[in-house]
Formats: structure tokens, sequence, C-alpha cells
């Protein structure tokens, strides 16, 4: 633990405005708690504060460590309104987050407790950080969340010694409906597709985004290339069999998927290599006559 004392002196300044300081490493999801100028490692996970069971999905310190820059966001736990400040700060030429955080409660009007007034506080809280790593248009998460999440993944699987597959899709020809039926139905084809990939998934470990336009990020933790490469063909066989329907009209769409997988030994593979590979074999999916997994 020497090597955190140098962030100390930078955590003192803050004593008096902060209920809680700590140094979290967010793509290891690791806490070194500092009480009387002594640091502990935490049997605990950075988000294990929240007692929620599970990652943050609008992780302020990972977006402060991928931007390097100063991020502030609010948070609840039971009744409890948080404010967190998460501080990038580099040590032995790694970068680190200061977290800072205050109980916020008694600074907010929440009415009575259990009332509808803090509900309502409490639902707006959950609605904006649902909307920061959520794409408006189809509820899946968007290009944020893969930039947040999928690091994190990548390490976990290197750390853990164990596979990890991602699917790049690509509506084909997705083009031809905005110009033919216009945009509003364009939109009703993202949605209903979206709502096709969420049937493949499993729901506790596997998560879906919208990358962007009508191409579309999966990611499934745990799984092998034959694994992936099953859960795409389904997605497939289930896409160019079902109808779209547009304006009273039954339209038929197909499309074109990229597999790639990472085994354990893979772990100096970065998030953007990992997309950069994977989207080589979508277009090879779709140089090869597209309705495809590659």
């Amino acid at each position: 633990m020497e090597k955190y004392k140098p962030l100390i002196d930078k955590m003192k300044v803050f004593e008096k405005t902060y209920d809680i300081m700590r140094i979290v490493d967010p793509m290891e999801k690791i806490v070194i708690e500092s009480e009387e100028d002594k640091l502990t490692m935490s049997d605990a996970t950075c988000f294990d504060f929240w007692e929620r069971g599970q990652m943050c999905q609008n992780c302020i310190s990972m977006r402060a460590y991928n931007e390097d820059d100063i991020f502030y966001k609010m948070d609840y736990k039971e009744n409890q309104i948080f404010m967190i400040t998460a501080v990038p700060v580099w040590l032995e030429g790694k970068r680190l987050i200061i977290e800072l955080i205050k109980d916020a409660s008694s600074n907010m009007i929440l009415g009575e407790k259990n009332s509808d007034g803090e509900v309502n506080n409490l639902s707006m809280i959950e609605f904006m950080g649902q909307a920061a790593v959520r794409d408006s248009l189809t509820g899946l998460y968007n290009r944020r969340y893969i930039d947040e999440r999928l690091p994190v993944d990548l390490r976990n699987a290197a750390l853990k010694n164990e596979p990890l597959s991602v699917v790049f899709a690509d509506i084909d020809f997705f083009k031809a409906v905005n110009d033919t039926y216009g945009h509003p139905a364009g939109d009703v084809v993202l949605k209903e597709f979206s709502r096709e990939m969420e049937k493949f998934v499993r729901k506790d470990r596997d998560w879906v985004a919208r990358f962007g336009g009508e191409e579309f990020f999966i990611c499934l933790p745990k799984a092998d290339l034959e694994t992936a490469r099953k859960v795409a063909e389904r997605m497939r066989a289930e896409i160019e069999k079902r109808e779209f329907l547009i304006e009273g009209s039954a339209i038929k769409m197909t499309c074109s998927f990229g597999v790639y997988a990472v085994c354990g030994d893979d772990g100096c593979l970065t998030a953007e290599g990992v997309i950069r590979l994977v989207d080589r074999n979508l277009y090879q999916a779709k140089s090869l006559g597209r309705n495809r997994v590659e």
C-alpha cells in the first residue's frame, strides 16, 4: 500500500467537505480506503457500496478514467441521496480515481419518508442515471456504455482466464427502408429489431447496445466462439423469417453478423482492438452476400 500514500495529501483537502473518500481502480473495481492517514485495500468491490448486487450501469469513475476529466453524479441508497465526484489522478504511470462521496440527503427536499415526493426524487435520479447510458430510441445501451463496460469485461475475462465473445450486427439495406417508407418507419424497425436481439441473450450476464445507426453490439461474457456463433445464427434466422409491419405492409428484413471471441490469454487486446476485429468479420459477412454470420 506504500505506493498509494502520495494520494493521502491530495485527499486531505476534502476531509471537511465529503463524508467518504476512497481511491478506486475502476478497471479492476477495487477500492483503497483512507482512514486516519492509513490506506487499506477493501474486501468489497467499488459498487458494493450501493448494495444493488451488480456493477453500476452509469459508472462515473469509469467515465472519469476514460476521459481523464472530473465528473459529478447523484445516486441513492435506500432513502439517502449522495453526490459523487470522480477525480482522475496518475500514480506511477497508472490512472486511478479519487471518489469523493457526500450524503446530500439533508440538502434535498424529499418530503416525508415514503411519501410520493421522496419516491419521485429517487425515481428522477434513477432515470437520469439510466438516460446517460441508454439509447433514447431503442432503450438498449448506447455507445458510451460500450466504451465504459467493454474494457471492464475484457479485463475480468483476462484475469479469470475466461472466454468472452462479441457480436456486431448490421441490418441489411436499412437505408432502403428509410428511403421508401420514411424515417419513422425506420425507427419502428430499429425498435422491433432491438427487441428480437434481446430475446437471445442471458439477462443476468450479457448485454446489447446500439452502436450507432443500424449497427448493434452484443457482449457475451463467458461465451466461447462456437456459443457466440450459435447465438448470432439464431438471431439471424429469427430476423429473416419474421415480418415487420410498416404502414399496413409486411416487409422482410435480413441482418449480417460478425463474431469474435477473446480467450483468456488475449488480455492485451483493448476494447478498440476487439471492436475493430469483430467489425472486420462483419464486413466479411456483408461482402460475402449479407444475411450471414462470419
